[in-house]
């Protein structure tokens, strides 16, 4: 895709990384389940640390619930700072790909993980978009996002399911723990024609959302997936 299907479509996924680079990056999730696991009093045998990345957190949840989910927290609070990650989202091809698409300078980004556990359905994203109400804050300079798989991603591993098309507001949204946009809207643009798309993203791709596109994470597979999220915010 093009700068020139992000402004109709409102997205636009392009090669930007080495594959084997971004997934070598998922070594910096593991060294955190690693450490934070011998640092604990629960046992570190029985984190599976031979396990797949993709398999471990299940395998945790199986021995103890409350030690994944506190594990699966601090992947999505911190891991984004190992080096490799952070590599990644301090990439100026990065910024630029942003720039040129949603034609304004980036000023501040932040960064985090974002993990598609099997074990944690509950914790998937509702359709919303990254700027819900376009109301001046800071929260509303988000201008546009880079969303980086750390492996392939698709229908059936966990990506996501975005409504298409450029918009200059955010759908109505829901509070909810959370701001959401009802699905019984996104059926309404469906049947009028407005199919939602599932993109394929294999490993290296970078999934480039508009601030007001509607988007929401389908489920895992059997193996959990890892996105890098740089929300990059208008200078």
């Amino acid at each position: 895709m093009t700068a020139t299907d992000y402004a109709s479509q409102g997205y636009a996924a392009l090669a930007l990384f080495d594959p084997a680079t971004v997934r070598a990056a998922q070594g910096d999730i593991a060294e955190q389940i690693d450490r934070l696991s011998r640092a604990l009093y629960w046992p570190y045998a029985k984190s599976s640390p031979d396990a797949p990345l993709g398999e471990r957190i299940d395998r945790i949840w199986t021995e103890e619930r409350s030690q994944a989910a506190l594990l699966r927290t601090a992947i999505c609070t911190d891991a984004h700072r190992g080096p490799r990650l952070s590599a990644l989202a301090a990439t100026p091809a990065l910024r630029t790909a942003g720039e040129q698409l949603c034609g304004r300078p980036i000023g501040d980004i932040i960064v985090r993980i974002r993990a598609n556990i099997p074990a944690f359905p509950e914790h998937r994203h509702a359709w919303h978009s990254d700027v819900a109400l376009d109301d001046g804050t800071d929260c509303a300079r988000v201008a546009v996002t880079a969303w980086i798989p750390l492996g392939d991603t698709g229908p059936d591993q966990g990506g996501l399911e975005i409504l298409p098309g450029r918009r200059t507001a955010p759908l109505p949204h829901r509070q909810d723990r959370g701001y959401a946009i009802d699905a019984e809207t996104i059926d309404e643009l469906a049947a009028a024609g407005l199919a939602p798309v599932q993109p394929e993203c294999p490993a290296g791709t970078v999934l480039f959302l508009d601030r007001f596109t509607p988007h929401r994470t389908l489920p895992a597979g059997r193996a959990a997936r890892f996105a890098l999220v740089v929300w990059m915010k208008a200078a």
